[in-house]
């Protein structure tokens, strides 16, 4: 403490030996220096508020991707379980449902050919299918049968369907192929 008061009497005695002229030089060299400190503390300053800004605005960024990738996982997740539960559900015996769905829509079924049970997927989903043949069949008719063949229970759905129109009768022949699918067990 000693040795700042000397100091500062040291600097005061000088001060006092300068000219008016002096004085007025050192005291302007020292306020440029005093601002141009304080600029550079006071810039210092807003460029970490800025960093900080910019940085908490990123992990605000990120969280709401977050948190929409969560909302869309769930939904997904979801949609997997309603159609998993379907799909353990479904014991659908497609050559009788077809006929049942056939004689209502005023159709016989000439010729059905079932096919071999298929692993789909990472082979626990099991596809049984049958391909179906019309001769000479209205266009309505098989419209309405294959609507209500697949707004039937479980899931059973149109897989192909091949038209040949016969333009004497207004009629047509049609293969098509349905396909129903279940967990494997």
């Amino acid at each position: 403490m000693e040795k700042l008061r000397g100091l500062l009497n040291d600097a005061k005695a000088w001060f006092e030996r300068l000219s008016t002229r002096e004085r007025q030089m050192v005291m302007g060299t020292g306020g440029a220096v005093l601002a141009f400190v304080l600029f550079v503390i006071i810039f210092s300053f807003a460029n970490s508020a800025d960093s900080y800004r910019k940085r908490t605005d990123q992990k605000l960024a990120k969280l709401r991707e977050v948190q929409a990738l969560a909302a869309s996982y769930r939904e997904a997740t979801q949609e997997r379980q309603g159609v998993e539960q379907q799909l353990t559900g479904s014991d659908v015996r497609l050559m009788t449902y077809i006929e049942e769905k056939a004689t209502q829509a005023g159709l016989t079924v000439p010729n059905m050919t079932p096919k071999n049970d298929v692993g789909i997927g990472d082979g626990q989903i099991v596809e049984s299918s049958v391909e179906l043949t019309f001769t000479d069949v209205d266009l309505r008719k098989l419209h309405d049968f294959l609507s209500s063949v697949e707004r039937g229970p479980g899931v059973v759905k149109v897989k192909s369907l091949r038209l040949e129109p016969r333009d004497a009768s207004e009629t047509l022949t049609a293969w098509t192929t349905v396909a129903t699918y279940k967990m494997k067990q």
